[in-house]
């Protein structure tokens, strides 16, 4: 393809983006000061000067954590792999085979190899206070290395499926750095200044990343010319391409927390909540102000009635001109900052409602058990359901796929069993905020077994229509218990067997003790009964 139609395709996803840029930088101002999208910073500026009441920014970094730590936790199993197809589950050795990947996957996650801790909770940010986030996937030695971009460089695509089919990320190399990551394959015209030293060495070249579906390939060949995501590295300077390659899946993840129909970019509670953070921040200044009058009001005095100039420091003197009657006095403006307060805390409410901080917090109530808060406690989370559903496709399945095909390749995790060969994986997700969406089905169990208490006892044959075995691994299962923990299914059903010969040895060897003590019995009486026939002759 030519650099020209990329860099034409590139400035047309640019300029769809520019509203967008403009919402984004009024919610960094108020929100994230440390990111920026049409305004200009320099290192270590300051930029929290906007703000006057900080409940927004707090929410946000309340709500990016709990979802660091009660979705992709990985110092928990917030996830499992399982096969796709149902029969396979109750195979015992792919059970085992699942778990122990999944473990693996978990700990590397959670190691500083993969950067994933650190670059999920930047992520989490961008996620609740743009709607969109970025994290970029790279080849490690053991895995996939993770990193969280800033927004305001990238640009995206979508399809009529809302697929993200095309994503330009712009960056910035300094010249050697390009020459030393791209060498010979810069453009003419760079490498031309760079060997006569024509170039200022302090400049930085620009360039777009390109990733893009490709439409026309061959699947058959295994090159990265026929992948099915292109990749080009594009110099923009002299408008060439100075790299060509090729992914199976787009080394960018870019989850959006909600989206409006036929929209590339999500919506966030910021975005959401934005009017109400300005008045927020409106009210907190006029707040200040009304205390600092209360305070520190404005002095009244007469022209010349003073000598020398007026200080209101304590302990100051005051010179005023003999024969005088009218003295300094406080302005009294009649401001009061209460009234204003119990508007500030309504709306500061309503602020952190729209972060959910209101179902993230646990209930408090000392007349509440352990099992009402835990209920209580799950029934929160479910405000996470409509929104899980897009993390799910957009981020986190994406990203196990990474890392499961990242990890076979670098020989992590052991070739998969004969039965799963050539067959595809699904993902059970077991974090806090997944477990309440999953533990319906367990709850139900619970409340049927209780509703019917009583007709068990009035007919304890109706036990005979549960498979206590099937329910008892399910919530086992459900609960994300080790499957090494129980054992072989096969196994149990050996060990009723035994046990079922081992009754019925025991029950025949009982019955033949009866009736060789009914014969002894008979014996004796029969002998008995002789003799005393014989005493009678």
């Amino acid at each position: 393809m030519d650099a020209s139609i990329l860099i034409s395709r590139y400035e047309k996803a640019k300029s769809k983006r520019y509203n967008w840029d403009h919402h984004w930088q009024e919610v960094a101002d108020l929100v994230l000061p440390t990111r920026e999208f049409t305004a200009d910073y320099t290192a270590g500026e300051k930029r929290r000067n906007r703000i006057f009441s900080d409940v927004a920014p707090e929410a946000a970094d309340s709500l990016s954590s709990a979802l660091s730590g009660m979705l992709t936790n990985t110092s928990t199993r917030w996830f499992s792999l399982a096969p796709s197809n149902p029969r396979l589950k109750q195979s015992d050795a792919v059970k085992r085979y699942l778990h122990d990947a999944t473990h693996l996957m978990l700990e590397y996650l959670d190691s500083a190899d993969s950067g994933f801790s650190v670059a999920s909770h930047e992520m989490y940010l961008d996620l609740v206070c743009f709607g969109t986030g970025i994290m970029t996937v790279t080849d490690g030695v053991h895995g996939p290395r993770f990193q969280a971009k800033a927004l305001q460089n990238f640009y995206l695509v979508d399809d009529d499926q809302g697929q993200m089919v095309e994503v330009y990320r712009y960056f910035k190399l300094p010249i050697l750095e390009a020459y030393e990551t791209f060498g010979e394959d810069l453009s003419e015209k760079t490498l031309r200044a760079i060997k006569e030293g024509e170039l200022d060495y302090s400049k930085e070249i620009e360039f777009v990343h390109v990733v893009l579906k490709r439409y026309e390939r061959d699947p058959a060949k295994i090159d990265n010319l026929n992948k099915p995501y292109a990749s080009y590295y594009v110099e923009l300077t002299g408008r060439h391409i100075v790299s060509e390659s090729g992914f199976d899946r787009i080394p960018y993840l870019t989850p959006r927390w909600s989206k409006a129909p036929e929209e590339t970019y999500g919506r966030s509670p910021a975005m959401k909540v934005l009017p109400g953070i300005k008045v927020a921040n409106v009210m907190s200044r006029n707040i200040l102000e009304a205390c600092e009058l209360a305070i520190r009001p404005p002095i009244m005095m007469p022209a010349n009635s003073i000598e020398g100039p007026l200080r209101t420091s304590p302990g100051s003197l005051i010179y005023y001109r003999q024969g005088t009657r009218d003295f300094p006095r406080p302005l009294v403006s009649g401001a009061d900052p209460r009234v204003g307060e119990a508007l500030l805390q309504r709306q500061e409410a309503r602020i952190e409602q729209a972060f959910f901080l209101d179902k993230l917090r646990t209930p408090e109530s000392d007349r509440m058990t352990a099992t009402e808060v835990v209920q209580r406690r799950q029934e929160s989370l479910m405000f996470a359901s409509p929104m899980l559903a897009r993390l799910y496709a957009e981020f986190l399945d994406p990203l196990i796929g990474h890392t499961f095909e990242s990890m076979v390749r670098s020989g992590v995790i052991p070739d998969a069993p004969e039965a799963l060969q050539g067959r595809s994986l699904a993902v059970e997700y077991r974090s806090p905020m997944a477990t309440s969406k999953r533990s319906a089905h367990t709850q139900s169990f619970m409340q049927a077994m209780q509703a019917t208490a009583p007709l068990m006892q009035v007919n304890p044959g109706v036990v005979q229509n549960l498979d206590a075995d099937k329910a008892f691994r399910d919530i086992f299962d459900s609960q994300s218990v080790d499957p090494s923990y129980l054992k072989d299914s096969r196994e149990v059903e050996m060990m009723r067997e035994q046990q079922a010969q081992q009754q019925q040895a025991a029950m025949q060897a009982e019955l033949q003790q009866r009736q060789a003590d009914v014969g002894l019995t008979q014996s004796k009486t029969q002998e008995s009964q002789r003799q005393a026939n014989e005493r009678d002759q």
